[in-house]
């Protein structure tokens, strides 16, 4: 999980108090201010609010890499210097090395959010042992066991789309709202059999949702509380936790919640005689809880269950979405993807066999690519160190490098959906949504960044996302049983745009999240 809610935000008025601080602070390379770029439209925002708030995400951004190529300058709050990368050679130099580390802001969010031990603020030996804790519960076997509860949630969305369309006519219908419920059930279920969260009664559902839904509520005053964030010591971050906001509120809650559940793992485990089979029989509990050599205190476990539940359910759930919009878009594909599924479930008495369904992997391949959940990761340099590149740039005095160096807290920030729509890398058409490219044999021609597709949506090097194979087969299974069931088709009257809120989500002319579509039941 690279993605992270960024609206715990400090008031403005304090990030100005600290804005000549920020500016004699921040590391600069004479390299870097050469670099190609658009101009700044604001000393005090820089490209900022177009990079962060535009109408529809990627409105500058992608016309910026067309303009300026792989990698460019833009200016960042009170004229520091940002590099944005999608070079294939430089993409894969900052996400394997660990001199690249974290932005200290998104530190300092995953503080507040999952806590200081977490494998999302961990570096070095903290992390690898983090990670090996997570990987168990990930393997392909242990994946592969959750297609049960998958199919169950499946099911249950579609058992609840047939009660809205019994009259017998489309019903127009926002697929947002169970698909979020869905994922979020599947991913607590599986982290702890939490049954009850389907009807959305159990705390842990509530608070979850409560913290997702702050990612929402963002504003120009969230990039004056991020230029600010790096220099806040964290026994006050934690003191803000006590601050009476909804969103503050939204995650002590949450913290609480996934606190009390840790424990109670920790000793179930800790007790030979427990009753508690739900515990005994989960694979994803088992490896979190300490089945390796060293083992996770409750405390650490509580950290790492909120990252499972929070990076694992927001992503599939608007994967899932942009599927279903894409879909109701092209009806030829999509009544081409049902005989698909239905061929496949006639022939195989019952059982799927996912991976072989050319059609259905070749969609799923291309709303990754083309809707990346973090369409950007950041980062920093986190000594003087030197990026490779893939070709040559010429800076704006002339100079052709194909090395660029940079200092100790350079911001660099790898951009992921512009690296997916590289007409280099993709084809002339990387612009377009077009699923038959992958079936046309494999469309990269770069480098495998990503460990599924060749794709970044999961990230790469030493922070893949742990869970990309939990993603990928939950959205295989759901998507598969929504088309085999149901028909979908664009509400004229209901646009929806993508927008980044700490992940790219459908937003609506309303400025909420949600997908109308209208949905038809087909007759089997």
């Amino acid at each position: 999980m690279d993605y992270i809610s960024p609206s715990f935000g400090i008031p403005a008025v304090l990030g100005l108090a600290t804005a000549l601080v920020f500016v004699t602070s921040k590391s600069r390379s004479s390299l870097v201010a050469k670099l190609p770029g658009p101009p700044s439209p604001s000393w005090i925002y820089g490209n900022m609010l177009q990079w962060v708030f535009p109408s529809i995400y990627g409105e500058f951004e992608f016309a910026w890499q067309k303009q300026f190529g792989t990698v460019y300058r833009i200016k960042g709050m009170f004229g520091a210097n940002l590099i944005m990368v999608s070079d294939a050679v430089a993409v894969q130099h900052v996400i394997n090395s660990h001199s690249f580390i974290r932005a200290p802001t998104q530190v300092q969010k995953g503080k507040l959010i999952f806590g200081e031990r977490s494998v999302y603020c961990a570096e070095g030996d903290t992390h690898r042992r983090f990670r090996s804790a997570l990987s168990p519960g990930f393997a392909p076997a242990v994946v592969r066991s959750f297609s049960p509860i998958f199919s169950d949630a499946a099911q249950r969305i579609v058992q609840e789309w047939d009660r809205l369309c019994s009259s017998g006519s489309p019903a127009l219908v926002n697929v947002c709202d169970l698909l979020d419920h869905a994922t979020l059930d599947i991913i607590s279920e599986g982290a702890y059999r939490l049954i009850q969260l389907r009807i959305q009664k159990h705390p842990l559902a509530q608070t979850h949702l409560h913290v997702l839904s702050a990612g929402f509520n963002r504003s120009q005053a969230d990039l004056f509380a991020d230029a600010l964030l790096p220099y806040i010591p964290t026994f006050i971050l934690r003191g803000a936790l006590r601050l009476p906001t909804a969103a503050f509120r939204a995650l002590v809650n949450f913290r609480s919640v996934t606190d009390a559940m840790s424990t109670k793992i920790i000793r179930s485990k800790a007790d030979e005689k427990t009753t508690d089979h739900a515990l005994d029989n989960d694979v994803l509990i088992k490896g979190l809880s300490g089945q390796r050599k060293e083992k996770l205190t409750a405390s650490e476990l509580a950290e790492q269950v909120r990252i499972i539940l929070l990076g694992g359910q927001d992503t599939s759930a608007d994967a899932l979405a942009w599927c279903l919009y894409e879909l109701a878009k092209d009806p030829a594909y999509q009544g081409k993807l049902r005989e698909e599924i239905e061929l496949h479930r006639r022939s195989g008495d019952g059982q799927m066999e996912y991976d072989s369904m050319p059609l259905l992997n070749a969609f799923i391949k291309e709303a990754l690519r083309f809707y990346p959940a973090a369409p950007y990761l950041e980062r920093v340099a986190g000594e003087d160190l030197v990026i490779p590149l893939a070709s040559e740039i010429t800076t704006t005095s002339g100079e052709r490098i194909s090395h660029l160096p940079v200092k100790k807290g350079q911001f660099i920030a790898v951009a992921i959906a512009s690296y997916q729509r590289l007409e280099a890398v993709w084809g002339d058409d990387a612009d377009q949504f077009k699923p038959s490219r992958w079936l046309e044999g494999d469309p990269c021609k770069g480098k495998a960044l990503g460990p599924y597709a060749h794709l970044m949506s999961f990230s790469g090097g030493y922070r893949v996302c742990a869970g990309w194979r939990f993603a990928v087969l939950e959205m295989q299974i759901i998507l598969a049983e929504l088309v085999l069931n149901f028909s979908f088709a664009l509400s004229k009257n209901d646009p929806v745009r993508p927008l980044y809120a700490g992940i790219l989500v459908p937003i609506t002319e309303k400025g909420v999240k949600g997908l109308p579509l209208f949905i038809e039941r087909i007759s089997q």
